[in-house]
């Protein structure tokens, strides 16, 4: 009996039953997040670093905001492609409360300063250190000398790493750019080397499986396809060498033939002049004879260059690859399906326990494609399944000839697109949601799944509500992952 593998909610393939607990180990001492279904013998994986949370601040300078901001949007790009949630804001303090990482990233220009450097200014909060070391050790990668400081100022409560690029006044803008790409790349690092070590969850548990699938079909490569490799290029080399030869060959025997002619027709000609023309027409032989000559020896000196060309190109290395066509391509054609699906929301939250929190989204859908999409159909994946309740303008199948909005082509909104949908909603934590309407999305148009409402009661601390999106279109024949999640933490 094999199990459904799935991976962020994308089938990935089978494994045998029998290989599930060794799998479940390598898998929780990787740092990946496994769910094993024994009803419906269904592994699902996702990323180590879903539902993490990472708060970015930027400094109090108003005249170095832009900096900042520009440094931390980069530093979110790199981390949040890889499933963790990053919010990026500058004084909203309780954001950093119950978060997996905080950090506060500053500018400042010195008059005596000669040369540019970071310091850090730690938490004395015991598990903010090893953060701080490993954000220490991956920022002195950028060449600008790190250090750590005490704050002069009150003591921070908030658990919050300030860092901050001290660099001498009036330093160029191309040089604090400079500064700023490397600070991105490896305060990046930092965060991700604190994954590793501080949370135990490796790389591997993160990377997307198109990037492990490339580099692994790079790296492994097996002595028989090396050795099959070896000998395609020596049959290729021996084929060619043979047509080169064969070339030669023909080349002389065709040289030769053309002097023996070429001389027999000069001593005829020669001959017939002086025996029925006379003197005259002798004379006329003769000259045509050396016009001849000079011509036969220019062929012969074009002949001997061709075997001498074709010689240099026997002794040349024989190239492996044929060589491309100097005449311009053009364009590729071909149809392609893509699209760009992202979420904006926002969140309206009470001080109250007993009062939810109420989250209200909506779902962009952008043809980036060559084709038409058509029919799109939604799956919101909620976690944790039994804590959320879906709300909205989203009607029971049952229900949509009665309640649906009538529009000018009929009926239109959308639907739930099973009868069961809050069984399998509180089974899998799945809502799957279908337009009433048929829907058409052309190349570099959007469609949007508008307005939907998820409430929640206050979580325990340290657990958080994630909303994450998955588009099918086209009768389900291709799917497109949200680029981003929604995320909130306690």
């Amino acid at each position: 009996m094999d199990v459904e593998v799935y991976y962020s909610g994308q089938r990935g393939g089978t494994m045998p039953y029998a290989a599930l607990p060794a799998f479940r180990l390598f898998c929780k001492q990787n740092g990946f997040q496994l769910k094993w279904d024994p009803k419906q013998k269904r592994i699902d994986l996702d990323s180590g670093l879903k539902g993490k949370v990472c708060v970015l601040f930027t400094g109090s300078s108003a005249t170095e905001a832009a900096y900042e901001w520009e440094v931390l949007g980069k530093v979110q790009r790199f981390v949040s492609d890889y499933g963790m949630e990053v919010v990026l804001t500058k004084n909203n303090l309780a954001l950093a409360k119950n978060t997996d990482i905080a950090i506060r990233f500053s500018m400042k220009e010195l008059r005596l300063l000669e040369k540019p450097r970071l310091v850090l200014y730690p938490h004395e909060n015991e598990r903010q250190r090893e953060l701080i070391r490993c954000l220490q050790a991956e920022l002195k990668q950028t060449g600008i000398p790190c250090q750590q400081k005490v704050s002069k100022g009150a003591k921070q409560t908030s658990g919050i790493v300030h860092i901050q690029l001290q660099f001498p006044m009036h330093t160029e803008v191309h040089r604090r750019r400079t500064y700023g790409e490397k600070i991105a790349f490896y305060l990046a690092s930092g965060i991700l080397e604190y994954m590793q070590s501080g949370l135990r969850i490796q790389p591997l548990a993160y990377l997307p499986p198109n990037i492990l699938k490339l580099f692994y079909s790079s790296v492994w490569t097996t002595e028989e396809s090396r050795a099959a490799d070896s000998t395609t290029l020596a049959d290729a080399e021996a084929e060619l060498l043979d047509e080169v030869e064969l070339l030669l060959d023909r080349a002389e025997a065709h040289e030769d033939e053309r002097d023996g002619k070429e001389e027999s027709e000069q001593q005829e000609a020669a001959l017939l002049a002086v025996e029925n023309e006379g003197e005259e027409r002798a004379t006329q032989a003769v000259a045509g004879q050396a016009d001849a000559g000079t011509v036969e020896q220019a062929e012969a000196a074009q002949q001997a260059g061709t075997v001498q060309v074709l010689q240099a190109e026997a002794t040349a290395p024989i190239p492996i690859e044929a060589t491309t066509s100097d005449q311009p391509q053009e364009p590729s054609t071909e149809p392609r399906t893509a699209a760009e699906v992202f979420f904006d929301y926002t969140l309206i939250h009470s001080d109250s326990a007993e009062k939810p929190y109420l989250l209200i989204g909506t779902l962009q859908v952008k043809n980036t494609g060559t084709e038409v999409l058509y029919n799109p159909i939604v799956c919101l994946r909620v976690t944790p399944a039994d804590s959320i309740k879906m709300g909205g303008q989203i009607l029971p199948p049952k229900l949509v000839e009665t309640l649906a909005v009538q529009g000018s082509n009929g009926l239109k909104g959308w639907r739930y697109l099973d009868d069961d949908w809050f069984a399998q909603a509180m089974e899998r934590g799945e809502y799957w949601i279908a337009p009433i309407q048929p829907v058409v999305i052309p190349p570099q148009s959007a469609e949007s799944f508008q307005n939907f409402q998820v409430s929640f009661l206050k979580q325990e601390s340290g657990k958080a509500i994630v909303v994450e999106g998955i588009v099918l279109c086209n009768d389900q024949s291709v799917h497109f992952s949200a680029n981003n999640r929604i995320a909130v933490s306690f």
